[in-house]
């Protein structure tokens, strides 16, 4: 009996063992910040969540991060096995939180549950206080705009002109632009930003094209399959048709007929794009497609507009592609597209290549002014 009970301790203790190695467990956790070099050199990368070292989400002197050089901030800390963590990247308050892929503001691996010690990178698009700020001209933002035919919801961004608000009863055409992250502010996930706010002030203002209001639509994961000839393509168009256009004549001062409703693109933009025009005349006279994507399409606009016999008058379309990057596999198809519309005498098309261009959005801020003044010019009629 007494050798029996002996064991008793050894027991005991390896059970407590084992406890504190499944229930008791710490796990190191390393978050890395890379950010654009453009924020303020006085400022301070700060964590903030629902850990104590994040201050409980509202303790701003916790969670600060460790500069290693002008791009990447870290901070280090251990937390128990099967934590949650919830937290937000800032810069030292709740006026300048990171911004991610399409408009989010939660960090894109945020919840985190700890397993084991784990190095998080995350790469902010933006900052709320920047991208605000960095915008030319009157803005006002829809997060999350639903739509019942589609899987995700985006963010909408409303830019409106010079003397929206100084002519009350004046009414405005809009453009509707696909792709709307990258229309008015840079993107970490592109190469640059379109300047259309900037772009289309400074035409406004110097008396070359007539003013309108720009409806900035962002894309989502699904970016590929709603901008083309997809059935999910399909019901993104109805989308704008149905839903989104509505609600912007109901709540802007715009000219909703179709001669004043514009929509542009580039790249998988420009190929949905061409599509609105193409299949919605009555809705859209005019169209900007800017390094289109008609090599990639799953519905064969090509062979569509080959075999067509319709007829669309009235209907502006403005084409274009580089030679260099993506643009030079491109080019083919946008150059077969522009012979397509020429058996179309009926409707007003503009093709230009530009040499040595590549496929991004400094080339086509470079050259947005084509596609503007061609749309929206003082000898556009109304």
């Amino acid at each position: 009996m007494k050798l029996k009970f002996s064991f008793i301790p050894s027991i005991v203790l390896l059970i407590l063992a084992l406890y504190n190695n499944l229930y008791a467990q710490t796990a190191q956790v390393s978050l890395k910040v890379i950010v654009s070099p453009k924020i303020p050199k006085t400022d301070t990368l700060t964590i903030m969540g629902n850990q104590v070292q994040f201050g409980n989400w509202f303790d701003f002197t916790k969670g600060k991060m460790t500069k290693q050089d002008d791009t990447t901030w870290i901070f280090n800390s251990s937390f128990p096995v099967n934590t949650s963590l919830e937290f937000q990247v800032t810069r030292g308050s709740w006026d300048k939180t990171a911004m991610y892929t399409y408009g989010r503001y939660q960090a894109p691996k945020v919840p985190f549950i700890i397993k084991r010690d784990t190095i998080i990178t995350i790469r902010p698009a933006n900052w709320n206080d920047l991208f605000n700020r960095s915008i030319t001209g009157t803005v006002k933002y829809y997060h999350n705009f639903e739509d019942h035919d589609l899987k995700y919801t985006r963010d909408v961004t409303v830019w409106l002109p010079p003397s929206y608000f100084k002519s009350p009863g004046k009414r405005f055409p809009v453009l509707y632009a696909n792709d709307g992250q990258n229309v008015f502010t840079p993107n970490s996930v592109y190469n640059g930003e379109w300047r259309m706010d900037e772009t289309a002030d400074s035409l406004m203002r110097a008396g070359k094209i007539n003013e309108f209001i720009i409806v900035a639509i962002n894309n989502t994961k699904d970016r590929w399959v709603e901008y083309s000839g997809t059935p999910e393509g399909m019901a993104y168009i109805n989308f704008i048709v149905n839903n989104l256009k509505p609600f912007i004549d109901s709540h802007y001062h715009t000219m909703p007929d179709k001669n004043n409703t514009a929509i542009i693109g580039s790249s998988m933009g420009g190929l949905i794009s061409f599509y609105m025009v193409w299949l919605h005349p009555d809705v859209f006279s005019k169209a900007a497609c800017l390094s289109s994507g008609f090599a990639y399409d799953d519905g064969h606009i090509l062979d569509t507009v080959a075999a067509s016999s319709k007829k669309i008058p009235g209907t502006r379309i403005y084409l274009d592609c580089g030679d260099q990057d993506l643009d030079k596999y491109f080019l083919t198809a946008n150059n077969l597209m522009k012979t397509l519309l020429d058996k179309h005498p009926e409707i007003d098309v503009t093709y230009r290549v530009f040499n040595g261009e590549a496929h991004n959005e400094r080339a086509w801020a470079k050259r947005l002014d084509i596609p503007l003044t061609f749309l929206f010019g003082n000898n556009t009629e109304h």
